[in-house]
C-alpha cells in the first residue's frame, strides 16, 4: 500500500499560527476522520488543541522560528509471529505542515501579515480539499466496525533540531565589556 505524504509550508506571524494551523488540521480531519466530526466531538477538538498548544510552546521555549506539525492516519493490521499474534499500525497518509514564524516590527506590518495569514489559510484549506478529491486510491478498505477505523496521530517537531536549541540555552549570553 502506498504511504501518501502531503507537505505544506506556512509563513505566519506568531499570533496567527494557532488559528491557521487549527483550521488546516480540522479540515484534514473532517475529510479523513470516519467517526463523528461534529463541533461537539471533544476528543478530536482536545487532541488538536493539545498539539497546537505544544507547537506554540515549542516555538516559544526554543526561540526557533521554524517548526512542523504532522498529522498521519494509520490502519491496524494483525501481525503474526511464530508464537504470538499482535497488531501493527501502518501509516497510509501523512500531512506535514512546516511553519516559519515571522515577527512583526510595526503596526502597519501587522496588518500586512494578517492579510497574508488569511490568504495562506484559504490556500492551505483549498489545497487540502483538492488533494482529498484527487487522491483516494491509497485509502485502505474499512475492515472494522469501530466508529473510526483509522486511528490518527498528531506530532510536533521543531525543524531546527533539539541540539542547537539546547546549546543556545546552555551558553549564557555575555554582556559586552
Amino acid at each position: 500500500m502506498d504511504h501518501r505524504v502531503v507537505t505544506q509550508t506556512l509563513d505566519l506571524e506568531r499570533r496567527f499560527i494557532e488559528p491557521v494551523v487549527k483550521a488546516v488540521l480540522h479540515t484534514i480531519l473532517f475529510h479523513r476522520y470516519f467517526g463523528n466530526t461534529s463541533v461537539d466531538n471533544t476528543d478530536v477538538q482536545s487532541e488538536v488543541d493539545e498539539r497546537v498548544d505544544e507547537l506554540m510552546q515549542s516555538l516559544a521555549q526554543t526561540g526557533d522560528s521554524k517548526s512542523q506539525i504532522s498529522l498521519y492516519f494509520t490502519e491496524t493490521k494483525p501481525r503474526r509471529a511464530w508464537f504470538s499474534k499482535s497488531e501493527e499500525e501502518i501509516c497510509w497518509e501523512e500531512w506535514i505542515i512546516h511553519i516559519n514564524c515571522k515577527v512583526s516590527k510595526s503596526q502597519p506590518e501587522v496588518g500586512q501579515l494578517q492579510a497574508s495569514a488569511e490568504d495562506q489559510a484559504k490556500r492551505a484549506i483549498f489545497r487540502v480539499i483538492q488533494e482529498m478529491d484527487k487522491h483516494k486510491d491509497h485509502i485502505p478498505l474499512i475492515a472494522s466496525k469501530q466508529s473510526n477505523p483509522f486511528p490518527y496521530h498528531i506530532s510536533v517537531a521543531p525543524t531546527s533540531g533539539l541540539w542547537s536549541s539546547m546549546i543556545k540555552r546552555a551558553i549564557p549570553a555575555r554582556a559586552p565589556k
